[in-house]
């Protein structure tokens, strides 16, 4: 029989079709398999992620470093669990540093103590991108200098940043004054950030005398803090030891906003009295305090800084409070100050907020402008004094 080249084709064609079914059913079936394998694997996770971190507690924490934990479609009881867990945790001992690369030369150098000058430690709470702004301070409020009897000494702390990693390293060469803290430059974990500071000074330089905590978006006298700590801090007694600021009282828990905090995290309706984070000054052994204090067991780390340090973390540490007594402030959540003609219209104004308060970036030049009115008003100062 003879077979037609239009009927050899058919076949092929026939044939091909066939195995290609084949392939695909075989594809399907294996789809299949692969899915409710899945399917098991999700309702018995939970258990096998429970037994994992019971077992070895210290190595599931070393892969959550950045305090971040991601598990969206866990039972709402393992969740509660590994919040617990992570509660019950020492935060304190948490907290890993970068500190700059020159040891011969350390940002706390036991010099000045050798010498009886009184050490401050202004810490700078700021974010790894904002080095035009660390330039502009170290230039100004941040200079490391001796003022009425007492060494400055500003040390910047910046978050986890990978972006400009590679470009901190270089100014912790340059500048020998920048600690990188392995928490992520998010807004919540700010908390955690300042109360590293905190820690960091504990381990680092343990022998300074007082503390004055900042952020990178502020406009400092530096004249008038170090006489105030002259003045009310020398010597202090234990009745008058504390944290000194501008305090607010009576604030209710937010919610639902940006500074919003559940239930869970706090569950009192009003904080604590609470200064504002703008800055605030302790001695040493207030810093003492409040480090130990974190590292009582089921403590849980809000995400407002200022409130957390402050006030929570205050009142669980039973430290004191006070005011800073003739000391002024100006502060804004959305206009810009004009901090130059404040700065020379009142002679006890402190702290001003910048316009990198209220989101305007790229103007480093305002801290120099600023710097020059209070170095005039010093200089008027001293014209008085000398007059006396």
């Amino acid at each position: 029989m003879i077979v037609l080249p239009e009927t050899r084709s058919i076949t092929f064609a026939v044939k091909f079709s066939v195995e290609r079914f084949v392939v695909i059913l075989c594809l399907l079936v294996i789809s299949l398999v692969l899915y409710i394998s899945l399917l098991l694997l999700n309702n018995n996770r939970s258990q096998f992620f429970k037994h994992a971190i019971s077992k070895n507690k210290a190595i599931w924490w070393s892969l959550n470093k950045k305090f971040i934990i991601k598990f969206q479609d866990f039972d709402k009881e393992f969740v509660q669990q590994q919040q617990q867990s992570l509660e019950s945790a020492n935060i304190v001992e948490r907290f890993l540093y970068n500190n700059p690369p020159n040891t011969k030369n350390p940002i706390c150098s036991r010099t000045n103590r050798a010498q009886g000058i009184n050490l401050l430690m202004i810490l700078v709470l700021s974010r790894a991108l904002n080095f035009d702004y660390r330039m502009a301070i170290r230039s100004t409020w941040g200079r490391n200098i001796q003022r009425n009897g007492l060494q400055i000494q500003t040390v910047f702390f910046v978050g986890t940043d990978d972006s400009s990693q590679y470009a901190i390293r270089n100014e912790q060469v340059m500048f020998n004054d920048v600690v990188e803290v392995g928490i992520p430059e998010n807004y919540p974990f700010v908390s955690h950030k300042e109360l590293a500071t905190l820690q960091w000074t504990r381990l680092f330089c343990p022998w300074t005398e007082f503390i004055f905590r900042a952020d990178d978006d502020i406009l400092l006298d530096t004249f008038l803090l170090t006489k105030y700590i002259k003045h009310h801090l020398y010597n202090i007694s234990e009745e008058n030891d504390g944290i000194y600021g501008w305090f607010r009282f009576n604030n209710s828990v937010h919610r639902m906003d940006k500074w919003a905090v559940t239930r869970q995290e706090y569950p009192s309706k009003i904080y604590p009295p609470y200064t504002f984070g703008i800055g605030y000054l302790m001695t040493n052994k207030t810093c003492l305090e409040l480090v130990n204090a974190a590292k009582a067991p089921h403590h849980a780390v809000i995400r407002i800084g200022d409130v957390y340090i402050t006030g929570i973390l205050r009142e669980l540490a039973n430290v004191k409070y006070f005011d800073f007594i003739g000391l002024d402030y100006s502060y804004t959540f959305y206009d810009v100050l004009p901090c130059d003609d404040l700065f020379m219209d009142n002679p006890k104004l402190l702290i001003c907020m910048s316009k990198l308060h209220v989101g305007i970036k790229g103007d480093p030049d305002e801290f120099f402008d600023v710097w020059d009115v209070i170095l005039t008003r010093q200089s008027e100062r001293n014209k008085i004094t000398s007059k006396h």
